[in-house]
């Protein structure tokens, strides 16, 4: 089972759990699920954004005083769990939408719940979706498909052949998988590539073989990318440098939005690199020092060349033996 399978089942277990231990310390119920008392202490915040509303009496509430202070918990507001759940027509058609999706990327046994849950919510709405919606997504392989939902139900690490369109080759690597979203049509795994050693987004219809390896995927101190904004969103006001990409930061243009202008025959890669803003964009360049040359704007080359420099001055100082007295 994934990691977020996993607490979404611990979450849902947690409620009745404390609604009848309340005042219960932290550490035991961390002993009790079989996870670290932080994790417990993440989990009961991400509760607190539960209910059937957004005010105070329809979220479910903590006492923070008394998990901080005293590392007991002391559950509150939460007795609609016991009540049947009631939703509206427009919600009703929004969890459809949100299914048909969800089961344009699903597989396996994933597609038996998902049919089951459709059917009924269906029959509850009734006639308001008779007009059919669809989800299309670009086709992938069943068997990759299959095979890497396996890898994420059971926690293993995969095995990949992974084509880069935007350059005629193929790579083999092994990566943890951490989930399966998609994104304009198209079905990605996000993973942390082992030979990388950092997180990559793959797309499904560009993996060539996948392999189940009998290694369990470890968990990476690496922040999941938030999508809630879309993919690849540039607008007028999205901040981009002119850069050269050398060879080793080819990679950015499959996990960032990036528009080629051209392609040299030494290697060198001459795009627009669009971010959030010139502060990550800055941190970008500096991260991949000596494979991304800032050509556009003056002020972000200004800034990388600045910091680069007093980077190198500061290591100097580090490494410099000291002098004779």
């Amino acid at each position: 089972m994934s990691r977020s399978r996993q607490q979404v089942v611990r979450m849902l277990a947690l409620v009745p759990y404390l609604q009848g231990n309340d005042g219960v310390p932290v550490n035991e119920v961390a002993a009790e699920f079989g996870v670290t008392p932080k994790v417990i202490r993440d989990d009961l915040r991400l509760l607190m954004y539960t209910g059937t509303g957004e005010y105070a009496g329809e979220l479910i509430d903590f006492d923070l005083t008394a998990l901080e202070q005293d590392g007991v918990v002391h559950i509150r507001d939460a007795e609609f769990m016991t009540r049947p759940l009631r939703i509206s027509t427009r919600e009703g058609v929004a969890l459809i939408v949100a299914l048909r999706t969800l089961r344009a990327s699903a597989s396996g046994l994933e597609l038996t719940v998902i049919d089951s849950a459709l059917a009924k919510l269906e029959s509850a709405v009734g006639d308001t979706v008779s007009a059919p919606v669809d989800v299309l997504l670009d086709e992938v392989d069943p068997a990759i498909h299959g095979t890497i939902v396996e890898a994420l139900s059971g926690g293993k690490r995969l095995e990949l052949t992974y084509a880069t369109a935007s350059r005629d080759e193929q790579s083999d690597r092994d990566v943890d998988p951490r989930r399966l979203f998609t994104e304009q049509g198209k079905l990605y795994l996000e993973a942390w590539c082992l030979k990388a050693e950092d997180l990559r987004f793959f797309r499904l219809d560009r993996i060539v073989s996948a392999r189940v390896l009998a290694i369990d995927a470890e968990e990476h101190d690496a922040t999941p990318r938030d999508l809630s904004d879309g993919f690849f969103t540039v607008g007028e006001e999205t901040p981009y440098a002119l850069v050269d990409l050398h060879p080793r930061a080819h990679w950015l243009t499959e996990y960032y939005q990036v528009d080629l202008i051209e392609q040299g025959d030494d290697g060198v890669w001459r795009a627009k690199l669009y971010g959030a803003d010139w502060e990550w964009l800055r941190r970008l360049v500096l991260r991949n020092a000596g494979s991304i040359t800032v050509l556009q704007p003056d002020t972000l080359r200004s800034q990388v060349i600045d910091d680069a420099r007093v980077a190198l001055l500061a290591y100097d100082e580090v490494v410099a033996p000291p002098k004779e007295s």
